[in-house]
């Protein structure tokens, strides 16, 4: 008996052995899932990481998308070769893992996207991003600012009611990028980027001078118009009193698609026109007087037959890209919405707006214009209109008061469409906007 119970006592050990031994086991694995759950977790936070940088990479791009787009549209290069090209397009060349470098933007800036590296200023990782438009017809079409309208007049699939698929400067879809330090995570943003109408009907004046008043200051002006029948359009009498008033329209049986755009935007009255209206002859059919359709308006109500927008509506958008002016500033070297308060007078040599970049300028008080002053757009003045020297407007002008104004100068004045008239609409500075949930991410 006594050896028996010696035997078992023997065993005890091993079977403490035993359990230490799957103790020790259990706190191995234990230890392992802790130790896997940290990595995948540790994993998961620098994957949040690296999805958090190109996150932030593609915004900053967008951003830089879309000042671009606000100060310009779509083509900021005057270049001849460049005109009407789309300034940054895809290509498909984007920094990999392997190769996790910044991407050069090339001298032709038509050929690259816009391509960015951002260093925090306080110093830390680097993350890359770029930007590039797409205005083809489909794009042109979905970047509206109504996107339940459709626009395509004509059934060509262009979207914009011309022959020009491709040439519009003023919608596009925008899409930016971005990438980690790294470049292991990479973030795509999409957003539509178009205008809004300045004019009432998505169309400018349909003639060189618009009064409520009579003709006026007008009594010396060269009028010149290649576009349309019509050369003056007034609530009030016919002044003419200057030995140099003459209008000059397209000659009969030809269409302005018989010439090129310099051509029809000659100030050169004897080139491609026919004399209508001269002091001694008369006023021809170009010129348009009495109208009580004009006469009868208030001031208000003068300014939105021409304008998709009040007048405060106008000073507050030209407010908000820094064009509203005061005390007597000059708009020289400006183009877009302009809006000058008080008093305003255009000395020799200054320019406003570009054949590229029109200005749409209201005066809200009187204007003068000297001799050697040249603007490219629509002039809108609410007060008298005073013209010394030569200068020369190539758009429209449109005179709300009802005082007839004067001056001794000879203003030479072409017709320029803005919109319509068969002509890719430019990119007015002040016009830009986001089209609402056009966003997209991912």
């Amino acid at each position: 008996m006594k050896t028996i119970t010696h035997r078992f006592k023997n065993q005890w050990g091993a079977a403490s052995l035993l359990t230490a031994l799957v103790l020790l086991i259990c706190i191995t694995l234990v230890i392992l899932l802790t130790s896997k759950t940290v990595l995948v977790e540790t994993q998961i936070t620098a994957d949040n990481y690296r999805t958090s940088q190109a996150t932030a990479a593609a915004s900053a791009a967008m951003n830089h998308a879309e000042a671009y787009f606000m100060a310009g549209g779509l083509d900021h290069d005057d270049e001849a070769d460049a005109i009407n090209k789309v300034d940054y397009i895809e290509t498909g060349v984007e920094p990999t893992p392997a190769n996790c470098v910044t991407l050069e933007n090339t001298n032709n800036i038509n050929q690259t996207p816009f391509n960015l590296s951002l260093t925090p200023a306080a110093g830390g990782q680097t993350t890359l991003a770029q930007f590039y438009f797409d205005n083809s017809d489909d794009n042109a079409c979905d970047c509206q600012d109504d996107l339940s309208r459709d626009i395509d007049h004509d059934g060509d699939g262009d979207c914009f009611g011309i022959d020009n698929p491709g040439k519009n400067m003023t919608r596009a879809l925008v899409t930016a990028k971005g990438w980690s330090d790294d470049c292991a995570a990479v973030r795509t943003i999409t957003q539509c980027l178009t205008t809004f109408d300045v004019f009432d009907g998505g169309e400018g004046p349909k003639q060189p001078f618009v009064s409520r008043a009579s003709v006026g200051v007008f009594g010396n002006a060269t009028i010149i118009n290649r576009y349309t029948n019509s050369s003056i359009w007034t609530g009030g009498t016919n002044d003419i009193s200057g030995n140099a008033f003459a209008t000059y329209l397209r000659p009969s049986n030809t269409e302005t698609s018989d010439y090129t755009e310099a051509e029809l935007n000659s100030e050169d009255e004897t080139a491609n026109t026919q004399l209508v209206s001269t002091r001694n002859a008369g006023a021809g059919i170009d010129v348009i007087t009495d109208d009580a359709t004009l006469a009868s308006k208030t001031a208000d109500q003068f300014f939105d037959m021409f304008f998709a927008m009040t007048k405060a509506q106008f000073m507050e958008r030209a407010a908000s890209i820094d064009q509203k002016l005061t005390g007597g500033a000059s708009p020289n070297g400006m183009g877009g919405l302009i809006w000058v308060e008080g008093n305003l007078t255009l000395n020799a040599g200054a320019v406003v707006g570009s054949p590229a970049t029109p200005a749409i300028l209201v005066v809200n008080g009187d204007l003068t214009l000297n001799g050697g002053a040249t603007v490219y757009g629509v002039i809108y003045v609410t007060g008298a209109l005073q013209i010394t020297g030569t200068p020369i407007v190539k758009g429209s002008v449109i005179g709300e008061s009802n005082s007839t104004s004067g001056g001794g100068g000879t203003l030479t004045l072409v017709y320029v469409p803005i919109a319509g008239d068969d002509q890719a609409p430019p990119f007015i500075p002040g016009t830009g906007a986001i089209i609402s949930g056009s966003w997209q991410d991912w």
